[in-house]
């Protein structure tokens, strides 16, 4: 128990699981020494069975916020020992119900003063802490409704990615992935065209020496991704060429990338950065607006059939965009 304390907040769960266990395990032993045939797994089920006094396995579930299949576990047993019945509805013959029986009224006669006691018991417990751990755990469920654990990790685990991935400038040693890591994206959904090919494979010629910028993203030692900032004039950029090698989707490479480059134009002092894309790419459609980018009415036909909407983004109403 002692390393299950010093691990801390990530052994949380398992912590609760312990408590759990040696406060069911008690309840047992107090069933027990009574002579009561009574689990204390069964306790929140039949406990409701006998407030609703008549009550569906989908609503046991719902209420309790437990599986279908754990409900059935729990009743099943109930049902054997004839502690609770299933039955039809008297609203709807088609349903059944759980309700209690006879049997389960005079247990539950011998329960309700046990019940008490270990309530006194456990409230007694909490006291000793100096907390009001009742309160402490409203507050708990009621933040991981508001955000479970699984999107506060994965949340977590973008922002480090985020951190690892690094951003360098063209270099002509890079020329080739440059048009490789394009060719890899536009083969899987579109054809590449003229336009591409102009652009791909003569980088320096058709960006950089028309005043643009071409960014690579480095992930584990390798280039990851890539990403052009074409000059139109000098307030006005756009965004394009952005490809991630599959390999490394999922990774924020996307994301860093659009950021370095929004970055970079906001430090050119330009004041519009603009992108087309197309309508079938909806991951990068949803990165475009989280990052700003507002579509607008295209009003100078695209230079490539694939576009079906353009994208902007007012860089004088914007700071420099941090990754975090």
């Amino acid at each position: 128990m002692n390393i299950i304390r010093q691990i801390g907040y990530i052994a949380l769960g398992t912590r609760f699981r312990i408590i759990t266990d040696r406060l069911m395990q008690d309840a047992d032993k107090v069933y027990k020494k009574l002579g009561i045939d009574f689990e204390p797994r069964w306790f929140t089920v039949f406990y409701l069975i006998n407030q609703k006094r008549g009550i569906s396995i989908t609503e046991l579930a719902e209420q309790l916020g437990y599986s279908q299949p754990a409900i059935t576990q729990i009743v099943n047993p109930l049902i054997r020992k004839k502690i609770i019945k299933a039955v039809r509805s008297k609203e709807d013959s088609r349903k059944k119900v759980i309700t209690i029986t006879q049997k389960g009224e005079d247990l539950l006669l011998k329960l309700i003063p046990v019940w008490q006691d270990i309530e006194s018991a456990v409230k007694d417990l909490s006291l000793s802490t100096g907390f009001d751990i009742l309160f402490v755990l409203n507050k708990l469920e009621s933040e991981l409704d508001k955000t479970n654990i699984y999107s506060r990790v994965m949340e977590k685990i973008k922002y480090r990615q985020l951190s690892e991935v690094k951003i360098i400038e063209f270099d002509p040693a890079h020329r080739d992935t440059f048009r490789d890591l394009n060719f890899e994206w536009l083969s899987k959904f579109f054809k590449i065209e003229d336009k591409d090919r102009k652009q791909l494979e003569n980088p320096e010629e058709e960006i950089i020496s028309k005043g643009g910028y071409i960014l690579f993203a480095q992930y584990e030692n390798e280039i990851a991704g890539t990403v052009a900032l074409i000059k139109h004039n000098e307030k006005t950029y756009e965004l394009a060429k952005m490809a991630v090698t599959e390999k490394f989707q999922g990774k924020q490479i996307g994301k860093s990338l659009a950021i370095a480059a929004i970055d970079k134009v906001k430090s050119l002092d330009a004041d519009n950065l603009y992108l087309e894309t197309s309508s079938k790419l909806t991951t990068a459609l949803s990165l475009y607006k989280n990052l700003g980018f507002a579509e607008v009415e295209n009003k100078v036909p695209s230079e490539y059939n694939r576009a079906t909407l353009r994208m902007e983004l007012n860089l004088k109403d914007i700071r420099q965009i941090s990754k975090f």
